[in-house]
């Protein structure tokens, strides 16, 4: 790392702890001037409450369960306030009222979203990170008017929530980070694992795209993502091949789709041709995430595509930085989770990754009752046929061997 580099990043962080003590002597302002004292309104139940997740398709998956829990709880009218990427994710999801979006890149837009939370009144406003305090999350905490918040403990603005609640260790999953966050609103524990909700109508669409692949509707599909947002997370198309073969020399009728974010799109089309499979053109995330609804087994890089494929209980393998997998792995969903040796996924081996698919397939291959025709369709995929591969995955959770069970 350069020294330019060094001092860019020092500088940053510089400005962002004191951004985050500005802000916080904001709020407590406001407080103040509400109540009298510098600490926000007492908890009660029920109420309008803002969830604040304005980031990443991920980020917006992984919290599906949390809102879930939330919204569902006696009183709460929950609200949302999201990015134009990861808005569609609430699309059809029951337990949100209403998806605020909030688009940074035209003040306009901002504006007329920050009209729309001071309007609403609402009485909660929601912290969703959980590990550290952020600059873009405390000026929506403020500008949300909101008289009490929630958000956890341990990262220096405890006096800001009334009270903070109990942190986990950060090397928990990052659904339990935030399921801690559900504590305030009832006295349960629900479920908090993610889950996306798919319109019947989009599950329809999805099953054509296969059909449009000329896959056989009782062969398995493979879906192969190549595209992951960030260029450390990137992987040879080489690899990719590499693996698609040493796949289909174990399943040689399976089916492989080729999905990827528009500027990918020539390489998947070129890994497409040069392994005899399938480019799947996705215009909208909820259409990818429809065909990754109708697939039997997907090999992804780290990304919001793989949380989908979690959410939907579709078994993959899931390509990791190395100290990801047990904060940003699969959640309590059927597949594999490998990380890389270093900060880069280039150096994770093209042969580790093809066995983690092939041990993959043959899980289900080995739980499926193969009818005459090839792979019944529906209730043997979607990590329903659990049984042998629950053990397998949880017994060797706590090794390496290149690989993290998920199961």
């Amino acid at each position: 790392m350069s020294s330019d580099h060094r001092l860019g990043r020092r500088l940053e962080l510089w400005w962002r702890r004191l951004m985050v003590r500005l802000l916080a002597a904001m709020l407590r302002g406001q407080d103040r001037w509400r109540t009298g004292s510098p600490r926000p309104s007492a908890p009660r139940p029920g109420g309008r409450v803002l969830f604040l997740r304005p980031d990443r398709i991920g980020d917006m998956i992984v919290s599906t369960g949390v809102l879930r829990a939330i919204g569902s709880a006696p009183g709460v009218e929950l609200d949302v306030l999201a990015s134009p990427a990861n808005a569609p994710v609430l699309t059809h999801e029951p337990s949100v009222r209403a998806t605020h979006v909030l688009d940074r890149r035209r003040w306009r837009a901002v504006w007329r979203t920050v009209r729309a939370l001071r309007q609403r009144r609402y009485d909660v406003v929601v912290d969703c990170m959980p590990t550290a305090p952020s600059v873009t999350t405390l000026l929506l905490m403020l500008v949300s008017g909101a008289a009490r918040r929630v958000g956890t403990s341990g990262r220096g603005i405890d006096t800001l929530f009334e009270p903070a609640v109990p942190s986990l260790p950060h090397d928990r999953h990052i659904v339990d980070l935030l399921a801690v966050l559900v504590r305030p609103f009832r006295d349960d524990t629900p479920s908090v694992a993610p889950k996306l909700e798919l319109h019947e109508h989009e599950l329809e669409r999805g099953e054509m795209r296969w059909r449009e692949t000329g896959a056989p509707p009782f062969h398995l599909r493979l879906l192969v993502n190549i595209s992951a947002g960030k260029q450390a997370r990137d992987w040879p198309l080489e690899s990719y091949a590499a693996v698609i073969d040493a796949a289909r020399a174990r399943e040689p009728a399976m089916q492989v789709a080729i999905i990827a974010a528009p500027h990918d799109r020539h390489g998947a089309e070129s890994l497409a041709a040069r392994t005899g499979s399938r480019y799947v053109d996705t215009h909208t995330l909820r259409a990818a995430c429809a065909v990754v609804a109708r697939a039997d087994a997907l090999f992804t890089p780290d990304t919001g595509i793989a949380h989908a494929a979690a959410a939907l209980r579709v078994p993959t393998v899931d390509m990791l930085l190395v100290g990801r997998a047990s904060q940003w792995g699969l959640y309590r969903a059927p597949g594999i989770n490998l990380e890389s040796p270093d900060e880069s996924l280039q150096s994770l081996p093209v042969q580790q990754a093809a066995d983690a698919l092939c041990q993959l397939l043959h899980t289900l291959r080995k739980d499926a009752q193969v009818a005459p025709r090839g792979w019944p369709r529906n209730e043997l995929m979607r990590g329903r046929a659990t049984g042998e591969a629950d053990g397998l995955m949880a017994a060797s959770a706590s090794t390496r061997l290149g690989a993290r069970r998920s199961y």
